[in-house]
């Protein structure tokens, strides 16, 4: 396996132990307020989407070769419902601490950032190889 791949698959490790940290760590004790809204939208909601946004890029980069292998046609089928079951995981462990809440809302903006990364992904990939045939 090349160096590249390596390096891919280890960041995936990292972003999804980061992930996992910063979806389950009480941050109570730091004086961060999530409550205010940007253009109408809860901080907390624009917080899950650029968490979870990542993550099918950091996937298919990782694990590309093999997500098409196992698949086949069902590729970025795959790619979404991987996505759907980790961000459907930090929000249920959510809901057994304490310290923290588990809402519907915030599930609903992970599974809206994990659909527009997969159809990025998608997009990219149909992309390169058209432009870019047998080379990426």
């Amino acid at each position: 396996m090349s160096f590249i791949k390596y390096l891919f698959r280890t960041l995936f490790v990292l972003y999804i132990i980061s992930l996992f940290f910063f979806s389950l760590y009480s941050f109570k004790s730091f004086p961060v307020n999530l409550s205010t809204r940007f253009l109408g939208i809860e901080a907390d909601k624009i917080a899950h989407f650029i968490m979870f946004f990542p993550f099918p890029f950091s996937a298919w980069f990782a694990f590309s070769s093999i997500i098409k292998k196992i698949t086949k046609k069902h590729a970025y089928l795959l790619l979404f419902f991987t996505g759907i079951a980790v961000a459907s995981t930090t929000e249920l462990l959510q809901s057994f601490i304490p310290t923290r809440d588990s809402d519907w809302l915030d599930l609903m903006a992970n599974y809206t950032a994990i659909f527009l990364g997969t159809l990025l992904v998608m997009v990219i990939d149909k992309y390169a190889r058209n432009v870019w045939p047998g080379r990426l």
